[in-house]
Order: structure tokens, then sequence, then C-alpha cells
């Protein structure tokens, strides 16, 4: 009857928001079909119990059990991303409660990540870590999903929430996703992959892992990939080359040197108008010689001095450099050459002790970084330098936070954080269009978090988390358009951003079949900065502060195994986001849906046969722009991927589909003006990819 009932919910997802009847997409009932025959095969049959691994999560910087969290935590593991169809890692961030992702392309490279309903502004309000590095970039650019191969992933952990922002600061307003990469250990070991697909998708990558003694480890991967692309002017080429050493001198001291390089070059066909997609399809592509090439090389050395239960000072020293070089051969605006240069100091020290009895976890910091930005512009068909742009960024930021046992299964963590922030601007125009322009700026930011987890049995526990987090504006948001005299100016009067977030949940093990978990949400968001179309002195667009705005929602989740052979998966989350006050008062944020689920099956077959099969649904939302909500919404779509993988000793072979009913819908969509038709506002769609076709093989030896 659970079944039953989960699948009868999901089929009445698209609701309309002023209450009329509720209507099922003929896609979504073809799909739901198919995976309710096959669940109605294992409805009947019940099994042996099967053992669930207790899962150990790191949102506080060190291990801990997931019952202990005091915070709506999921966990994806190397497994989900090899029996899973993803091409990018964005891809496996699509199924997981709670997250929206927009791939504007199709493709990886221009992709932002959702969580808790920050529409276009969502890639700036959720903190992106690898091995704790921080990889936002300091501009509006957000993260380069593509410079993380999926085959060096160990673990993905989703945080959602403020609390992160205690321990990270900037950007973690929303969430944090925390990847966690491989390490090398035992023989020595090679990893070959290659994979073909859709598009005339090929990749190829080479790993060698391994350790000595238990002392030394070590990790190369190398590895590219490309594609034509679904649109024409999609296409992608990727290079990559990554290292991950560690060295324990003794259980007192280790030291570890991570580094890595990634080049791709890609197209920027931009989006469609409905009558560019009426007169040429939805594969078309309206700026066919767009590019852009980027190139980005980073590398972590460190140290670990002491343990855990005496008190262990871990010091990190990072470097970045990217380029991107942005090509509008066809749009005919100027090419950009942008560089970004990022340094690091992240001393923290650790201790694990027991007072008066009671388990106790403390953790205290410094961050020091320094953020060297240049934007050089020139004219789309050659010629010398016309302006330039130089921001540079200084942050220093402390932080403490601590988590106390009070009894065995009550658990309180709680800390805090002060930033601080200096801009230096200068912009210099050569053609003497527009005034030089200098200025200072020092905004400081503090975050907050208290929590409490109670774990009330095995594996089940109950939840609340209060925080206070923020974002400063990144770089090139304060790049205003055109002032009284209509020259170019620095926006210096834009804010930093504040939130206040509540979470209370609980994780609930019925039993060894059965598990689920439900939170609810809310964040209290002031000086909102987002990006008004008609705002600036000439009504041209700018990025402003919004007073307030309210996100708030439920986010649930269910696994079913009732026979080892086989597992029911399904998640559902409501988000209403949306502004509150001033003129766009109680209207939604662009780009954020009301309702989004995944319902998913997994069989293990025999002869190492696991078939797979999920849907995810995404409502419809509001286009960018469209703060007013004046204009009908985006299309809500379901998708439903499939793939088969089979594994011998050290032989795996997997074999997906996705968009397996040749779904056509859009991840994004804008609404602006159309150059093309006499500059009127009009609806601006990203196709995403039809049907498709992949094959990876790997090897290890």
């Amino acid at each position: 009857m659970l079944l039953v009932k989960a699948l009868r919910v999901f089929c009445f997802l698209q609701v309309r928001e002023n209450g009329e009847k509720m209507f099922r997409d003929k896609l979504v009932e073809k799909f739901l079909v198919l995976l309710g025959v096959v669940l109605g095969t294992v409805v009947f049959s019940y099994a042996a119990d099967v053992d669930l691994d207790r899962i150990v999560v790191t949102p506080y910087g060190y291990g801990e059990t997931l019952e202990k969290t005091a915070s709506s935590v999921t966990v994806v593991t190397a497994e989900d991303i090899e029996n899973s169809n993803a091409e990018e890692m964005v891809d496996v961030l699509r199924p997981v409660a709670g997250v929206v992702v927009r791939d504007y392309y199709g493709n990886g490279t221009t992709a932002s990540v959702d969580m808790g309903g920050f529409g276009e502004q969502a890639a700036l309000n959720v903190l992106v870590l690898v091995d704790g590095r921080r990889i936002n970039d300091a501009d509006l650019s957000g993260v380069d999903w593509k410079q993380i191969p999926l085959d060096r992933v160990e673990r993905i952990e989703v945080i959602r929430g403020g609390s992160g922002a205690v321990l990270y600061g900037d950007n973690a307003s929303s969430g944090v996703i925390n990847i966690i990469t491989k390490k090398g250990e035992g023989k020595p070991k090679i990893n070959l992959q290659a994979e073909y697909g859709s598009y005339d998708m090929n990749k190829q990558k080479l790993s060698l892992e391994g350790g000595i003694n238990n002392k030394f480890s070590y990790l190369f991967n190398i590895g590219r990939q490309s594609t034509h692309g679904y649109r024409k002017n999609t296409f992608v080429k990727d290079k990559d080359f990554a290292s991950k050493l560690g060295y324990e001198f003794s259980d007192l001291i280790s030291v570890h040197f991570d580094s890595g390089f990634h080049a791709s070059t890609y197209g920027m066909p931009s989006g469609l108008f409905q009558h560019h997609i009426n007169e040429h399809g939805r594969r078309w592509a309206r700026y066919g010689e767009d590019h852009a090439n980027n190139k980005d090389y980073y590398f972590v050395i460190g140290s670990k001095l002491g343990s855990d239960d005496s008190g262990s000072l871990n010091i990190d020293f990072s470097y970045r450099q990217k380029a991107t070089d942005s090509y509008f051969l066809t749009s005919h605006n100027d090419t950009r050459k942008n560089e970004i240069e990022t340094y690091g100091v992240t001393p923290k020290y650790a201790l694990n002790n027991n007072i008066f009895g009671h388990d106790n976890k403390f953790i205290a910091g410094l961050d020091l970084c320094r953020v060297f930005y240049n934007s050089r512009n020139y004219p789309y068909i050659g010629g010398d330098l016309k302006s330039y742009t130089n921001i540079n960024k200084d942050s220093v930021s402390g932080y403490l936070h601590d988590e106390f046992s009070i009894f065995s299964k009550l658990v309180l963590v709680g800390g805090y954080r002060y930033e601080l922030a200096r801009y230096a601007f200068g912009y210099h125009d050569f053609t003497g269009a527009n005034p030089d322009r200098d200025a200072k700026l020092r905004p400081d930011m503090q975050a907050f978090d208290a929590g409490v987890a109670y774990t009330y049995m095995d594996d089940s526990s109950l939840f609340f988390n209060a925080a206070k987090s923020f974002r400063f504006p990144e770089v090139d948001e304060f790049t205003g358009n055109y002032d009284i005299n209509f020259h170019q100016f620095l926006n210096t009067n834009l804010k930093a951003q504040s939130a206040m977030n509540y979470q209370v949940g609980v994780r609930h093990k019925f039993n060894n079949k059965i598990k689920g978990s439900c939170s609810l949400f809310r964040m209290d968001v002031n000086d909102y900065i987002y990006y008004n179309p008609t705002g600036g002195e000439w009504g041209f667009g700018e990025n402003e502060n919004y007073d307030k705005t309210v996100h708030e929602g439920i986010e649930t989740s269910l696994e079913v195994s009732p026979k080892d052979w086989v597992t029911f998966f399904g998640n559902y989350s409501f988000t209403k986001a949306y502004f509150e006050g001033g003129v766009y008062n109680k209207n939604y944020i662009p780009m954020v849906p009301r309702h989004k689920a995944m319902l998913g099956l997994k069989f293990i077959l025999p002869k190492n046969l696991v078939f797979n099969i999920s849907g995810n649904f995404v409502g419809k939302r509001y286009f960018i722009n469209d703060q007013a909500n004046a204009v009908s919404e985006l299309n809500g779509y379901m998708v439903a991927d499939t793939n088969l993988s089979w594994r011998y000793k050290d032989l795996a072979v997997v074999f997906g589909i996705n968009n397996l009913f040749d779904k056509q819908y859009s991840e994004y969509g804008v609404y602006g003006t159309d150059s093309s038709n006499g500059f009127v506002y009009d609806k601006c769609y990203f196709p995403s990819p039809g049907r498709n076709f992949s094959l990876k093989v790997n090897y290890s030896f």
C-alpha cells in the first residue's frame, strides 16, 4: 500500500496554483505505468533484513555519524555515481531532494545548482568544496562544474541550511556541497575508462593510485572528453589532470599536496525565442560562432600536526589561477579576457576531548584569502584594448565551533564567525567614452549556528538548527551599466546579503527494509542581491538589494528494500520562495519550482547485472527577469533515465539511456528583449537534450 500511495501522489505533483483541477502529462503517465508494472512484481514479496551501513559525514570538518548531525544532509556515494547515467557532476545532483539543476546548454559548461530557491542567484548562494577547498569563482560565473571529474569522487555531501557559514563563510547562504575525492591506498592500481555516446560524445580517462607502507599515498588522474552537443555550437572539448599525494611521518605529523589542471573550449549558442524554434528547430544556435576558452590550475599544500584526541593543527596553503577568454563573433559583443588569481591560507585547530565525562569536539580557525580579478575588453573583430576593470578582494575571518554531547544520544552544536572583506576597484576606458573609476569598500559580516540532534533509536534522530549566513557581492556584481550621464560606473552602494535559517526534521529507520526523512525549513533573507532588469538610472538593468525575501518549504525522502535485490526510492520537495514587501510583494522568485520529485527503482539481477530506472520531476517556474510574475510560467517536465550495468571482477560496463521518452523541455528560460524581432520582450528558451545514449567501460588492474 505504501508504494501504491507513493505512485498516486507522484502522478499528481503538477498542480495549478489557483486550485484548478490536477492534470497529468502523457509522458509522465507512460513512465509511471511502466514503473508501476515493475514495482507491482515486488509489492507482494517480503524479504530478509538488509543491513544498512551507518553513514559517516563531515559537515563540521570532521567525521560524524549522520544521526548526530543537526542539519539536513544527503550523501551520494561512489557506487551511486557508478550506477548512474551521470556524465557531469551536475547530473549526479539532479535526483537529490530539494536540489534543482539548471544546465543551460545540456553539456555542463554553464550550469547552476539551486538549494532553497534562489533562482538566478543560485550559484552564488551555494558553497561548493572539494576536499575542503572552495571552488566558487569570485565573479558571477559561480562554479565551474566541469573541473570535477566524476571518476575521482569518493562521495558527495549535500548539507542544507546556513550552518555551513560558520566554518566556511561567504556563499554558504543556503547550503554547502562537500565533494570528497578518492585517496590512493594499497597495491598500485591502474584504472582505464572509455565512454561513448550520442552527439559524438567520447571520453578517455587513465588513473594510477596506490600506497606504500601505509605512509605514502598517491593518485594521478588524466582525461579528455569531447562532444558536438545536442544543439549546434554546444560543442565541448576538455582536458584534465589531477594529483593527490600524502605522507605520514608519524601518527602526529603528516603532509599532503593536491594539484589539478583543467582546460576547455566550448560553444555558446544562446537561447531561442519561439519564432526561432518554429523556423529552425530546437537544436539551432542563434549565435553559431560564439565560444570561450578556459584554463584553470590549482594546488594545495598542507600539513597536520598532532592528533584529534590531543589537539591537532591543520594548515593549508592554496593557489588557483583561472583564465577565461570569451569570443562573441556572431553576437558582435566585445571580446572579454578575464583572469582570476586566488591565494588562501587556512590554519585550523581541532580538539576532541572529554569534559566532565561528556564527549566534546572543538574547532577554531582563521581563513585568509586574497583575490585578484582582471577583466579586459577588446573589439570583437580584433584591435586594441578598449577598457579594463581591476578588482582586488581581501578577506580575513575567524571562527569557533563546538559539539557537546549532553548524553550519548543528545548532542548540542554551535559556532560563531566574523568575516571582514576589503574591495579595491579600478576602471580605465582607453576610448575616452567613460571616466576612470576608483573606489574602496570594507564590508563585514557575522554568522552563527545553534543546533541540537537527538538520537531516539539506532539510525533515527530528530534535529533542529538555527543559523545566520551571508554572502558578499561578487567582484563583478559591482559593475554598473550607465549612470545619469550615460557613463559606465561602479555600483559601490551594493550591500552584503544576510539570512536567518531555520531547520527542523527527522531521520527515521522503520526497520532494515524502510528508512526515510522529512525536514521543514525557512530562510528570511535581508538585502537579497539580485539583478533588477528595470533597475539603474535609466532602467537598463542593475544589480540591487531587495529588502527581504522568504524561502520556505518541506523536503521528504523514502527508501524501501523489500528484498536484498530490489530497492525503491523517492523524494518530494515543496519550495515557496517569494519577495516580502516592496514593489514585488508576495511575487515568486523567478526560476524556482514549487514542486520537485524523484522516483526510482534499483534491481540487482543475476549474472552481476544491475538495472536502474528513475524519473525526475520539476514543476512550473517563472522566467528569469519576470519578478513581476506578469507572463505565463515555463512548463514543468519529467524526464526518465535508465541504465543496465554489468560487473565481472575488475571490468565494469554501463549502458544508459537518458530522457527515455524524448521529452522536449527546458531547464532554463529568460524573459528578455528579442533583437531580431524589434527588441520586443518575449520568452527565451534554452532547450535541453532529447533522448540520448551512453556506453561506459571501466577496467582496473
